[in-house]
């Protein structure tokens, strides 16, 4: 079953049936772009829809597979085997009665990225050789993808008359298919809400079993996902591997990255540009400062996040004792790493929060602060884990991740360091998210946001 792909669906079908002559599908592996297409096909009793997917990067195996494909629409033709390029072949069909609307080339950039004139020969397809006929291209490449879609340098730039991105589920849409809220946030912390992945964890017994099958085992499809992904993308994973657990559950700056990895702070931004052109990392500045701050990284990628963090550090020992090994690994360092997605959750939900009324205003930007606060007599570090603001309001407040009720003293807490980020004349809410709620005495208060997830 395809879930929560509506809106997909439907750009999918307005293209099929409109006038439009090519579409890009795009997005992470795993995340559904196949399974969209495929969901189509089996819907479409008019079988007017040629698939093909490219397993080689060979420029003349690709055209042999997708002639092949196209054959059936052809029976007893003798001339479609003959055609030396992708043009030709486009070309002929276009021209016959085949009673095709589209052809549709998955994992394009197998083929164009070791071919540099494939982009070109494509340009020339879309513009002049589909005569009536569409084209839809996907592709799991996504630094590959967003080149050809948003370069202007690029040749196929402009030509695409649809754009899909396929994105992980939300967290809200895994929660809809976990019953319980701890559950739904073990599994988003541990897949990123990736389709394929949670429809993994959807068909094990429990969650926790799932994520013993999966991860902790050496034949668990999911041990070494991560690293097989990364060198999917990469030449050489070494040092990309090594950055990837220095970051690990949390945000590093990249000085501590290239202290951890014993690299030059000047070299270490190749391979972090790197990571954050693939998806898996992403960069940070402290808004609202009031100087230029160091930008913070960490792994976006939920499934790489957790992978570096627990998995690819003790390779050795769930090799060795497999399923054993999590009572080990997750240990109180899973709790800190929850703490930490929770806050995301939060924050990913604001606007949400904003559409139903919880937050009195729809912010503009979501995000943390740290800087320096004075405790006492001195002047220490600390961040603030969500400020959502507009030009004139803003939210400042903290998301708790633990078995026990919230009280006051983490709002006053929360204000002393509010005190101290730069709001200028906002007006100013406090905000506090708990998975265990709230003392009697905090739940009376009208001076703060309460939101209990569970």
């Amino acid at each position: 079953m395809l879930y929560f792909r509506e809106r997909e669906k439907k750009k999918l079908q307005d293209f099929l049936a409109g006038t439009g002559r090519a579409m890009a599908i795009y997005g992470r592996r795993r995340a559904g772009k196949t399974e969209l297409i495929l969901d189509h096909l089996a819907n479409n009793a008019n079988r007017d829809v040629a698939y093909y997917q490219c397993a080689s990067f060979d420029y003349s195996t690709c055209l042999r597979d997708l002639t092949a494909v196209l054959e059936a629409y052809l029976p007893g033709d003798m001339i479609i085997r003959s055609l030396t390029s992708f043009k030709d072949v486009f070309t002929y069909i276009s021209s016959r009665q085949t009673g095709l609307r589209a052809i549709v080339i998955d994992e394009f950039p197998f083929l164009a990225k070791k071919n540099e004139n494939v982009p070109v020969e494509f340009q020339w397809i879309i513009d002049h050789g589909l005569d009536g006929l569409k084209l839809i291209l996907l592709g799991s490449n996504l630094s590959f993808m967003k080149k050809q879609i948003d370069d202007s340098e690029s040749p196929l730039y402009g030509r695409f008359d649809e754009i899909i991105e396929i994105l992980p589920f939300r967290f809200n849409e895994v929660r809809s298919l976990f019953p319980k809220f701890s559950e739904a946030v073990d599994v988003y912390a541990q897949t990123g809400g990736v389709a394929q992945y949670v429809m993994m964890y959807r068909s094990c017994e429990t969650v926790e079993a799932a994520a013993r099958s999966l991860y902790f085992d050496k034949n668990g499809r999911l041990f070494q996902e991560a690293g097989n992904l990364l060198m999917q993308g990469l030449r050489d994973v070494t040092v990309y591997t090594r950055i990837l657990r220095a970051i690990g559950g949390r945000e590093k700056t990249s000085g501590q990255i290239a202290a951890a990895c014993a690299l030059d702070q000047r070299g270490v931004f190749a391979y972090l540009n790197k990571l954050i052109d693939l998806d898996i990392v992403a960069a940070s500045e402290n808004p609202l400062s009031a100087k230029k701050s160091e930008k913070r990284y960490k792994i976006k990628d939920n499934l790489f996040r957790f992978s570096y963090t627990f998995i690819e550090p003790n390779i050795s020992m769930i090799t060795a004792i497999g399923e054993r090994s999590a009572e080990y690994i997750l240990d109180t360092s899973y709790s800190e790493y929850l703490g930490f997605v929770y806050e995301e959750i939060i924050k990913e939900n604001c606007f949400d929060y904003a559409v139903k009324g919880i937050i009195p205003f729809m912010p503009e930007t979501v995000s943390k602060w740290w800087g320096n606060i004075k405790d006492g007599n001195e002047w220490k570090e600390s961040e603030v884990d969500l400020i959502a603001y507009n030009n004139n309001k803003i939210v400042v407040g903290e998301c708790k991740y633990r078995n026990k009720a919230v009280g006051i003293k983490e709002l006053d807490s929360l204000k002393k360091k509010a005190a101290f980020i730069p709001v200028k004349n906002r007006e100013i809410y406090y905000l506090i998210a708990s998975k265990s709620g709230f003392t009697d005495e905090l739940a009376e208060r009208k001076d703060v946001i309460l939101i209990k997830e569970a």
